[in-house]
């Protein structure tokens, strides 16, 4: 598929993935938010272990001051109370998202009105009886919407009009990243990254922006039934933007939730390692013994301290998937935030020409 068109006139094609849109490198976008949680948090807490180990190889260092200092003790009580704090952080971040759930009667029927009209709505536009209850499926109804409407653009403006050539190319191109999309999106259970990452690289948004700048771009040469087909085509795109925000703040509640249990898991063994350290841990017993040519009483210290950064990693892997899936998705609607050649700039230099021309 061809990304973007040459013609200065025209309506540029972003890439089909968010990953491509963005220019970021598949591993990084891998790393960032499709790989596995668990796994991210092991690579961080891999990478402090090694980190020390590597300093302690290279840099002027002394095994000696863990068996005539107290410096395990200092260590190990800092981070009982980073542990306790962290806890306390991520108890009262839970209890603002169980806050969330528990309102009036009053307030609850009006979320339930809300969620209730809108799949009316749905349902009203597309034609069918009753929208599916499952996020991948709802989405992919409201994207096969839009598909409809496309072909049926396509379908008016290719009976013999060769002007509107680049309006049929734009309908192609939608109904390519929108098969690829809904092939994604099938066999996705929610609470898992695969339901939203698909609708991540679903850019509706860029969809909408085109649609509008098309209609105006060739206002005077579409006919009725291809005018109407545009007001179809973006109001079946809209529907998808308020749909996407919908799931996507469930999601990050989900993951708050993941987030909480995680800390929650680690942060007993975490404190019960910590106070091993402080009272009975004796680094004197393993001075002399060395693994590879490396202390035994550094390599056991650091990797018991970095076991107790756990819930900061667990933390720190989950964060970073939430911050990046809602930085990629910030705007909502016919806002496009990335840089791209758009066609409205050439439409706003000949109106600029006409009303210099009128004065």
């Amino acid at each position: 598929m061809s990304d973007s068109t040459t013609d200065a006139d025209s309506v540029t094609r972003p890439a089909d993935t968010m990953r491509e849109r963005v220019g970021e490198s598949r591993a990084k976008i891998w790393f960032l938010i499709t790989a596995n949680r668990w796994f991210v948090t092991v690579v961080f807490l891999l990478l402090a272990y090694v980190t020390l180990v590597v300093l302690h190889v290279f840099g002027p260092s002394s095994v000696r001051k863990l068996v005539t200092t107290s410096a395990v003790t200092s260590l190990f009580s800092s981070v009982i109370i980073a542990l306790i704090t962290s806890i306390t952080l991520v108890l009262s971040i839970s209890q603002f998202v169980l806050s969330e759930e528990i309102d009036t009667l009053g307030t609850q029927r009006e979320q339930m009105r809300s969620v209730t009209e809108f799949r009316s709505d749905v349902e009203e536009r597309t034609g069918i009886m009753a929208s599916p209850a499952e996020p991948s499926r709802f989405l992919r109804v409201l994207i096969e919407s839009a598909d409809q409407r496309a072909r049926r653009l396509r379908e008016t403006v290719t009976d013999g009009n060769d002007e509107l050539q680049e309006i049929a190319s734009y309908a192609d191109g939608l109904l390519d990243h929108s098969q690829s999309v809904t092939d994604e999106l099938k066999d996705t259970d929610f609470g898992s990254f695969d339901v939203l990452l698909p609708v991540i690289n679903y850019n509706y948004s860029w969809k909408i922006h085109a649609a509008r700048n098309l209609r105006a771009k060739y206002a005077d040469s579409l006919s009725e039934e291809a005018d109407e087909s545009f007001d179809e085509l973006i109001e079946a795109l809209r529907f998808f933007g308020p749909a996407r925000e919908h799931f996507k703040t469930l999601y990050v509640q989900w993951e708050i939730i993941n987030i909480s249990r995680g800390v929650l898991y680690g942060a007993m063994p975490a404190l019960a390692i910590a106070a091993y350290m402080m009272l009975s841990f004796d680094a004197a017993r393993l001075f002399g013994t060395t693994v590879f040519g490396i202390d035994a009483a550094f390599l056991f210290t650091s990797a018991m301290y970095v076991f107790t950064l756990s819930p900061f990693a667990v933390v720190l892997a989950y964060v970073m998937r939430v911050l990046t899936v809602i930085k990629r998705t910030l705007a909502i609607g016919p806002f496009v935030l990335r840089e791209t050649d758009q066609l409205e700039s050439a439409r706003y230099d000949e109106l600029s020409e006409v009303k210099e021309g009128d004065n």
